[in-house]
């Protein structure tokens, strides 16, 4: 290859992380701002801040006991208040333009409305950590930075909630560099075949589900249980799926949502609602959640789209079965699952096992 293409490769690969970088950051800050009450009474002359919550989940390996598959990742969302619609004055001129250029994907014809905000990125690696070279019978290194956009809207009992994310799989996502940084904090050996990942692409992924809660015991009995039933599917190339699952939850006073289990594939939990409870009492509940998936394509496993690249044999049909607790206090809420999962691959050894945190921060 002569030098100079070399040199324009590498300027333009650099180019298109810097770019990349930019835009998350950008977002990352407009959903700040744009949701801060300064903000918002300068657009509404409302002193309330268009922020319901802020929402925090961590899914990591290391709550199941291993290191592999599905390693890491982090999701960060930004949730807005219960709306009328989606250019309700409540919501800041920065939210309303985008949500006047996306209005095809919006739920229509529902009681309440709310949006939601998100980054997020994860971290796939092999079992062998040790060798730098290419493990062919096991998952491709890959990192993966998304951003995204989810709209929901609900009646009493039911729910619609759909969304676009739009990200970077491969070394832009700087999954090597994040990885090596926490475990060279942690003091653990570091994962030595990253010259091995998914290269550079851009991906996509809309998606939608169908929820309904369907409750036992609603007239406020010291037991209460009640079941949440959901379809759904996504469309890209980050993933393709179609999905169908459920859901029971036991406990006390069960909160008024559509699930408690980290990893839903309806927007973190995030179900309007216009009665928030922060009761200075602990509130606990458990639940069981499962969730069967049709897999069309992922490029976790499949590899990369339009370039060659690293891929297994990706399995058709899927499963999760999660047990958890989750629990409110004041402005706080969170939930733990442990998930147990069937091969995702055909060359996959044993099923992974994943654990998974969230935690909200009310207004």
């Amino acid at each position: 290859m002569p030098r100079s293409t070399h040199y324009f490769r590498i300027e333009n690969s650099v180019k298109t992380l810097r770019f990349f970088h930019f835009f998350l950051l950008s977002y990352f800050f407009a959903a700040l701002c744009t949701l801060s009450p300064s903000t918002l009474a300068k657009d509404t002359g409302n002193t309330h801040s268009a922020l319901q919550a802020i929402t925090l989940r961590i899914d990591n390996d290391i709550f199941a006991g291993s290191d592999r598959g599905y390693s890491n990742g982090i999701n960060v969302g930004f949730l807005s208040q219960t709306v009328d619609s989606f250019q309700d004055s409540r919501l800041p001129s920065g939210y309303r333009r985008l949500n006047h250029g996306l209005r095809w994907l919006q739920p229509k014809g529902w009681d309440q409305y709310n949006m939601v905000l998100t980054v997020g990125h994860g971290i796939f690696t092999p079992g062998d950590w040790h060798t730098r070279e290419l493990v062919k019978e096991d998952r491709p290194y890959a990192g993966v930075l998304v951003a995204g956009v989810t709209y929901n809207g609900r009646n009493e009992n039911r729910m619609q909630s759909t969304g676009l994310s739009l990200g970077m799989v491969g070394p832009s996502a700087l999954g090597e560099e994040l990885q090596k940084g926490v475990h060279k904090l942690l003091g653990s050996e570091t994962f030595r075949g990253w010259d091995n990942q998914l290269r550079d692409e851009v991906v996509f992924r809309l998606s939608t589900q169908r929820l309904r809660r369907l409750q036992f015991n609603p007239t406020g009995d010291d037991w209460q249980q009640d079941l949440i039933l959901r379809t759904g599917g996504s469309l890209g190339n980050l993933v393709t799926d179609l999905n169908i699952g459920a859901e029971w939850r036991f406990g006390p006073e069960l909160p008024n949502n559509f699930g408690s289990a980290p990893q839903l594939p309806a927007s973190e939990n995030t179900a309007p609602t216009r009665h928030m409870d922060y009761s200075r009492r602990l509130k606990l509940h458990g639940f069981i959640v499962t969730n069967i998936r049709g897999v069309l394509y992922d490029v976790t496993l499949d590899g990369n789209t339009w370039k060659n690249s690293h891929s297994v044999t990706r399995e058709s049909l899927m499963t999760d079965l999660g047990i958890g607790v989750a629990g409110s206090y004041e402005h706080w809420r969170f939930a733990f699952a442990h998930y147990f999962r069937s091969r995702e691959f055909e060359q996959q050894q044993e099923p992974p096992r994943l654990g998974s945190f969230s935690a909200w921060r009310e207004f």
